[in-house]
């Protein structure tokens, strides 16, 4: 996937989604705005990142303030990597 940003990996902003929806990136890296700056440029990493947001609304809404265990959040995690490296395998 790519965009005409030559500044800023698709790929580096999707791997990050999870970390900018949660407010945890480290900065070492993309910082905030050059993740928020690349989504607004980007429209196929917008629409990813606006599915993954959607999905964790329901899920927040769905299960009120009960916080998953460390370990399942790490398996969650791991499946959803997966899931996205053969999605971008797949032509």
């Amino acid at each position: 996937m790519s965009c005409d940003d030559n500044d800023v990996d698709c790929a580096e902003v999707l791997d990050r989604v999870y970390m900018f929806l949660d407010h945890e990136l480290d900065d070492r890296t993309l910082t905030y705005d050059e993740i928020k700056a690349h989504l607004d440029d980007c429209q196929p990493c917008l629409s990813t990142y606006d599915i993954e947001r959607v999905i964790r609304e329901a899920v927040a809404r769905a299960c009120g303030c009960d916080h998953a265990p460390d370990e399942l959040r790490l398996k969650i995690r791991a499946r959803i990597q997966e899931v996205r490296v053969q999605m971008t395998r797949t032509p």
